[in-house]
C-alpha cells in the first residue's frame, strides 16, 4: 500500500506492506485523513507513536471497512466508518480497534468526515468530561479558529449562548463568530484579560492551547469555581502560577491527550461521542468546518499551511485521490 514516510521533517509516498487486522481490529480502506499538530511534532521527532501502534503519521481517518477480525461484532466489510487512531492515518490501509471505530453519519461525506474523529473526541473529553461542563455556563477557547477551535464553537452553541473565542487576525474572528461564537478576540490587538475585566464577564471554563504566559491571565478572569483545561502549549509548557487564585477561587486546572490511552479509554469516549454529538450532526446542529484538501503528493503543503496558521478548521489529506 502507499502511505506518507518522512525523512529530515520531509514528508514523501512510499510504499509498504499491511497485515491482516487481529481479532479486535477492523481494516479500514482509507478515504481522508486529517491533518493535526501532533504530526508536526512526530515528524520532527518530538512526539512518537505509543507502543504497539503504528509508525505512520495520522490520527485520524475516514473510509470503509475492508477486512474485519475474527471476534469483530460491530461493523462488516463495506460499512462507511471514521476512527480515532494511535498512528497510521497517513496510508492506503490502516488497521485498528473497533471500540475506536465509528459509522460515518448519513449527511457527512468520506472525504469531510476525515475531519471528524480527533477534535471531536478531544472537545468532548477536555470539555463535556474533564471540565465538566454544565449547560449555559460560560466557555473561552483559545486558538478558536484551528480545528479544536471551531469544532468546539459548532457543538457548544446548540448548548450555551456565551461562547468566546481568542484568534489571529480579525478575518478568523469574524468567522468564529459566524460559526457561533459570541464574541472573538483579536489577541494581537486586544489583551483578553482586559477584555473580560472590562466587561465583568467571568469564565466557567477555559480550554486552551497556547499555555506560557496565559496561564496567569487565565486564572485572574475565571469565575469561582472555574476550570482550566490544556489539551496544548504551543507558546511554552512552562509558566509561573499564582497559587493565591487557585486556592481562593476553588479553581481546577487540568490536560490532557488521547493519543496514548489505550483502546478501552478510548472507546469509552467514542461511545459517549455517537450518544450524544452524533445525533447533532445527524440533525445538522454541527458540520466539520474544512478549511483545504490536499492530494497525498501535496502533504508537505499540507503541513506548511498547518505550521502558518492561515487557515480556519480542519485541513484535510485525500488519500483515495479521486
Amino acid at each position: 500500500m502507499k502511505f506518507i514516510n518522512y525523512s529530515n521533517e520531509e514528508l514523501f509516498v512510499d510504499e509498504v506492506s499491511i497485515s491482516n487486522p487481529t481479532d479486535y481490529q477492523i481494516q479500514i480502506k482509507v478515504f481522508s485523513a486529517g491533518i493535526n499538530r501532533a504530526d508536526i511534532l512526530q515528524k520532527k521527532g518530538h512526539y512518537p507513536p505509543p507502543k504497539g501502534e503504528s509508525e505512520i503519521i495520522g490520527l485520524e481517518c475516514a473510509g470503509t471497512v475492508e477486512k474485519v477480525g475474527n471476534l469483530v461484532q460491530k461493523f462488516k466489510i463495506g460499512d462507511q466508518v471514521c476512527a480515532i487512531l494511535g498512528g497510521g492515518g497517513y496510508a492506503e490501509f490502516v488497521n485498528v480497534d473497533e471500540k475506536q471505530v465509528m459509522p460515518v453519519p448519513s449527511n457527512i461525506d468520506l472525504l469531510d468526515a476525515g475531519a471528524l474523529p480527533e477534535t471531536i473526541l478531544t472537545v468532548y473529553e477536555n470539555i463535556f468530561n474533564i471540565s465538566q461542563f454544565k449547560e449555559n455556563e460560560t466557555v473561552l477557547i483559545h486558538g478558536g479558529s484551528s480545528g479544536i477551535g471551531t469544532t468546539a464553537i459548532s457543538i457548544l452553541k446548540n448548548y450555551t449562548k456565551s461562547i468566546y473565542v481568542t484568534a489571529g487576525t480579525d478575518e478568523k474572528c469574524q468567522k468564529c463568530i459566524a460559526l457561533g461564537a459570541t464574541d472573538a478576540i483579536n489577541y494581537k490587538t486586544t489583551d483578553f484579560e482586559k477584555y473580560f475585566g472590562d466587561k465583568k464577564i467571568k469564565l466557567d471554563i477555559i480550554l486552551d492551547m497556547i499555555g506560557g504566559s496565559y496561564l496567569k491571565k487565565n486564572l485572574k478572569i475565571l469565575n469561582f469555581k472555574g476550570r482550566l483545561t490544556f489539551i496544548a502549549a504551543l507558546e511554552s509548557i512552562k509558566s509561573e502560577i499564582n497559587l493565591l487564585y487557585v486556592m481562593t477561587k476553588q479553581l481546577k486546572i487540568s490536560g490532557s491527550t488521547l493519543r496514548s490511552r489505550t483502546p478501552e479509554e478510548k472507546g469509552k469516549i467514542v461511545k459517549q461521542v455517537l450518544k450524544n454529538i452524533w445525533p447533532l450532526i445527524e440533525e445538522g446542529k454541527y458540520k466539520p468546518t474544512i478549511y483545504q484538501t490536499f492530494k497525498m503528493e501535496d502533504v508537505n503543503l499540507a503541513h506548511n499551511l498547518l505550521e502558518s496558521s492561515n487557515h480556519i478548521g480542519k485541513i484535510i489529506l485525500d488519500i483515495k485521490g479521486e
